[in-house]
């Protein structure tokens, strides 16, 4: 077992030689075939899955030098990410994406038996877990998941309860996939990724349910909707007081939540980090369509614990259809410790996809993520190993 391991190991890397030198082979697309099979209703997830490079120094880094430190190979992309978190839910997710025959496509179909991005991330980290710089190639995402292959998968996206879409994706495959998640009443979550794409937004705002970005996500979404930019945000500096910090978050973001409801998305869930999540809405438009979701296998104790806190007829004081008064609630986030930040926006994300496709409501399903997020943010992976439907209500 040794020696084989030993012969193959020079003959991968020679292989992973000869594919970056040598004349490309053209593109082979592969449908994700374990989802292929299963035609029940199941939440859509459209975007890419790469291969993460962590690297973490044991010291402070210094410029034009090496540090000691650690790096690491982690599966990840947001889509990927969501659909994992949803998998560990017990909510089966249908993945769209591409995959490339290389090292990393084998690393990331060996960890999810699915299709996916093949593509690195090389991130790195300060000594307490914080992502201080990332430099992301995901151009195979725009090039290959095209309108044209988006719309083979027609009849999974018009009979899912959800379609989530991240912002790697083109404009034109963005706006191809909405166009059909229109036509069957289907609601779309829109994921900006990051500061830079998440301006995408723009062309899809009015099919758009929900979306969740955090403070510079979310400017940067509503000036891509007006410009020239007239919306600003200054982060505050650091405070233990946490009201004084929700108040000022607040006032900065406001004017930027209230122009997006008004361009036609129904909710804003804008992530604070550690000070929690703006949920902000304008109408009381039906959160799922109940006769495509399943419920969820959730716990007795957690079901409790939600309606205790968060009852499911909570939304009853929502504005109905056609007010043009707006509502935003502010959920606090869960004490937690910190090993890494990364992942914990995506378990956000997914848990609320879980929840909502379970039949939760808005603010039971904003409370699961928060729970997800902690979790995430314990643990050294994108995707924590350890929690399920079953274990949530412990994480709140």
């Amino acid at each position: 077992m040794a020696g084989a391991t030993t012969t193959s190991s020079p003959l991968r890397r020679m292989e992973s030689v000869c594919r970056h030198l040598l004349p490309a082979s053209p593109p082979i697309l592969y449908q994700n075939l374990l989802g292929a099979i299963r035609l029940e209703s199941s939440p859509v997830i459209i975007g890419g899955m790469v291969l993460d490079i962590h690297a973490k120094p044991s010291m402070q880094p210094h410029p034009g030098t090496t540090v000691p430190g650690m790096v690491k190979y982690v599966s990840g992309g947001v889509a990927r990410n969501i659909a994992e978190c949803i998998c560990k839910l017990e909510t089966r997710p249908f993945m769209i994406s591409v995959v490339g025959n290389d090292m990393a496509g084998d690393f990331l179909l060996k960890y999810w038996r699915s299709a996916g991005l093949c593509t690195d991330v090389s991130n790195v980290f300060d000594g307490s877990g914080e992502l201080i710089a990332g430099v992301a190639s995901v151009g195979a995402v725009e090039k290959f998941l095209s309108p044209s292959w988006i719309c083979q998968f027609r009849l999974h996206i018009s009979t899912a309860p959800l379609l989530m879409l991240d912002a790697n994706l083109s404009p034109d495959s963005l706006e191809a996939a909405c166009k059909i998640a229109h036509e069957s009443g289907v609601p779309v979550f829109f994921e900006p990724v990051s500061l830079a794409k998440g301006s995408r937004i723009a062309p899809i705002a009015k099919y758009i349910t929900y979306t969740s970005p955090n403070e510079i996500e979310l400017v940067a979404m509503a000036n891509s909707l007006s410009p020239p930019e007239k919306y600003t945000f200054v982060k505050m500096e650091q405070s233990k007081n946490k009201a004084k910090a929700v108040e000022y978050l607040f006032e900065m973001l406001s004017p930027a939540m209230f122009f997006l409801l008004e361009k036609g998305i129904k909710f804003l869930l804008v992530t604070l980090g550690s000070n929690g999540v703006f949920v902000c809405c304008k109408e009381s438009t039906s959160l799922m369509d109940q006769r495509k979701s399943e419920m969820m296998s959730f716990s007795t104790p957690l079901l409790q614990k939600l309606e205790r806190c968060f009852p499911s007829n909570m939304l009853v004081d929502l504005p109905r259809e056609g007010s043009s008064r707006t509502c935003v609630f502010h959920f606090p986030a869960v004490s937690a410790s910190v090993v890494s930040l990364t992942g914990a926006g995506d378990c956000f994300v997914g848990g609320v996809i879980s929840a909502l496709c379970g039949g939760l409501g808005m603010m039971q399903s904003v409370a699961v993520g928060i729970a997800i997020a902690k979790s995430s943010v314990e643990s050294e992976a994108n995707i924590p190993d350890k929690f399920s439907a079953a274990t949530i209500a412990g994480l709140l």
